[in-house]
């Protein structure tokens, strides 16, 4: 069997790590929102604990992350999507205001705001993945 699709130039060589290290902060903020509704419920305080592990390991691959993104702009001239861009700014944001947040005694935080901003955060990050698959390119 013969395909007619032709290899380009230069290979992607960075989306990879980017994928990879793109997945931790999804499942940490995502997580984060979990082990919230759960210390509601609970108000066991080992469920705030693990939000505030989980917004940091979030945070720390984000920054990963977005390190790898800019190298593959620097050296590749791989131009994101801008609003992908600006979402996981956003993100980023989102997730380091509910970092400070959690780090309240108790009650205060997670209830209201914590709660509120890993909802926000969640839904930030729905909304920048819709962003980011507009603009992909299928071959």
């Amino acid at each position: 069997m013969n395909y007619d699709y032709i290899l380009p130039a230069r290979a992607d060589r960075v989306q990879p790590f980017h994928t990879a290290l793109g997945a931790f902060p999804i499942a940490c903020f995502s997580l984060t929102l979990l082990t919230d509704l759960a210390y509601v419920g609970s108000l066991n305080l080992l469920w705030l604990h693990f939000s505030e592990w989980l917004l940091l390991a979030g945070l720390v691959f984000g920054v990963l992350a977005a390190i790898v993104r800019l190298v593959d702009l620097i050296f590749w001239q791989r131009r994101p999507p801008w609003l992908a861009v600006v979402g996981g700014v956003v993100v980023m944001l989102l997730a380091t205001l509910n970092s400070f947040i959690h780090t309240a005694d108790g009650w205060t935080a997670v209830m209201p705001y914590g709660l509120t901003v890993s909802v926000i955060t969640v839904l930030a990050m729905i909304a920048t993945g819709w962003f980011a698959s507009t603009e992909v390119r299928h071959v």
